[in-house]
């Protein structure tokens, strides 16, 4: 994968546009644009993880993370036919202060949104939204969305200010997903909250069958992972808590074995 050159910069907004389109039979980027300090990446995955029809963007912050100030904000679009997969490289790190996220979907094809989990720091206050609005019967998206405890390396576990996040999915003027975490020091010890967990993962669908049934069927407890999942129609919710960011990742992973019927390769595994 190409990487980007960092080069310090300071907190402030940050601004990305992506428009996939269906060119044969492949989805290449129409329109492609991003401000600092975010960047938009091409992968080059060889062998088994070509993606097909789909295509494949990573969006990197500089520094892998985000600092006071930032607010960055993607606008996409995915055109008719079209399939995109958004993925970062790693965690994205928000360090003290004030940062946000958001992401704006138009989506008449297929949309992956498949980030690693945020992992904010001590006194870090970050607000994230995801709002996707599906247009037509055959418009569908997979998402995951997640926090980490940050550091605990470093004595920073669950020590944010604030991580307030939510997603909602639309389909024409329906809201036919909606999901909400908000962790705030304010309302007493986020860690003690927490217990023995140290991520927490949301995985969504709203589309293919076979997909939302393999996310949002069966529960499992166990001491290091616990999943809650629902499947309404072809609408399905899995909520995960693992005792570590990786083991939360594979619960996950697990549930998205049906990707490739979507054209999309597991981008954690074609990374690496």
């Amino acid at each position: 994968m190409q990487t980007p050159i960092l080069t310090e910069r300071r907190g402030g907004p940050g601004r990305g546009r992506l428009v996939a389109r269906r060119v044969g039979d492949r989805t290449e980027l129409a329109v492609s644009h991003a401000s600092s300090p975010v960047r938009f990446v091409r992968p080059t995955f060889t062998g088994r993880h070509v993606s097909g029809a789909a295509c494949a963007v990573c969006v990197v912050t500089f520094g892998a993370g985000l600092v006071d100030g930032d607010d960055v904000s993607l606008d996409v679009t995915v055109e008719p036919g079209a399939t995109l997969v958004l993925f970062t490289q790693a965690s994205t790190k928000v360090f003290r202060g004030r940062a946000s996220q958001s992401l704006r979907a138009e989506v008449h094809g297929t949309l992956a949104l498949l980030p690693d989990p945020v992992a904010p720091f001590a006194d870090a206050d970050y607000t994230q939204r995801v709002d996707v609005s599906l247009h037509g019967d055959a418009a569908s998206c997979v998402l995951l969305d997640g926090v980490t405890a940050g550091r605990p390396a470093f004595g920073e576990r669950w020590a944010p200010s604030r991580v307030d996040l939510r997603t909602r999915v639309r389909r024409g003027d329906r809201v036919v997903l909606s999901d909400a975490l908000r962790l705030d020091a304010r309302d007493g010890s986020i860690a003690r909250r927490m217990d023995r967990f140290d991520a927490l993962v949301t995985l969504a669908s709203v589309g293919p069958a076979a997909v939302a049934r393999a996310i949002g069927e069966g529960a499992e407890i166990a001491r290091d992972v616990v999943v809650a999942a629902s499947l309404r129609g072809d609408v399905s919710l899995a909520r995960i808590a693992a005792i570590s960011p990786e083991i939360a990742l594979s619960a996950a992973r697990s549930r998205l074995r049906n990707l490739p019927e979507m054209g999309i390769v597991d981008p954690f595994e074609a990374r690496n």
